[in-house]
């Protein structure tokens, strides 16, 4: 039986366990958004929010279609990732595709219509509002490249794409990280989250890009 060096099995049991995290993380956060609806009452970011807010129905519809869809996006969006699964599974992958960009694009348009009510005030409000733009517009790019045939240029979108949706899972990392260790106020970590949850995020997606090879279209 063939076996493959030690230093490459390491890597391929190390890259193996990032996946299984990095999904679980993903599918975990995503699929959260139920709880608003399960829950009897008002639950998490909703006990800050005061109640003739939380009884607008306006904005309650903007939240949960913000949250439900975004769920659905992040749920989905990490299996576009994996090449093997693409290539074998082809017909999934462009229906689960068609899922992500529909669900982002709801999601997105919910999000920037809510995100001058965001908890905090104006900075808040500007960093949410931000990322909803930078979400919708590098979605409908990537998906306006795939009808171009421009593959190369479609995965380094959906990269900047899923990096910007990927916010929901680093704002619960950062979140309790600037609260319950560097001992921030709410006020005070809650701005800045607005912003650190997805800036890094998109740093990084910029290098993942810079480390694809050209191919040709």
């Amino acid at each position: 039986m063939k076996s493959f060096p030690e230093p490459l099995a390491k890597r391929n049991v190390r890259q193996a366990s990032l996946w299984i995290l990095f999904a679980s993380a993903c599918v975990i956060v995503g699929l959260y958004p139920l709880a608003y609806l399960l829950a009897p009452g008002k639950i998490a970011l909703l006990l800050l929010k005061s109640e003739g807010l939380v009884n607008n129905w306006l904005w309650k519809a903007g939240f949960i279609t913000h949250i439900l869809a975004g769920g659905i996006a992040l749920t989905v969006g990490w299996s576009q990732f994996i090449p093997q699964w693409r290539s074998r599974f082809l017909a999934v992958h462009r229906a689960l595709g068609k899922v992500y960009v529909i669900a982002v694009i709801v999601s997105a348009i919910a999000a920037i219509s809510i995100a001058p009510f965001s908890t905090t005030g104006t900075i808040a409000s500007i960093g949410f509002g931000s990322l909803g733009v930078i979400w919708l517009a590098s979605t409908i790019l990537a998906w306006r490249c795939i009808h171009q045939r421009n593959w190369q240029q479609h995965e380094r979108l959906m990269t900047y794409s899923y990096a910007a949706c990927f916010a929901a899972v680093t704002l619960r990392f950062w979140l309790p990280t600037l609260i319950g260790v560097f001992q921030l106020k709410f006020s005070t970590a809650y701005p800045i989250v607005a912003w650190l949850s997805w800036v890094p995020n998109l740093v990084i997606a910029f290098w993942i890009n810079s480390q694809r090879q050209e191919k040709p279209n």
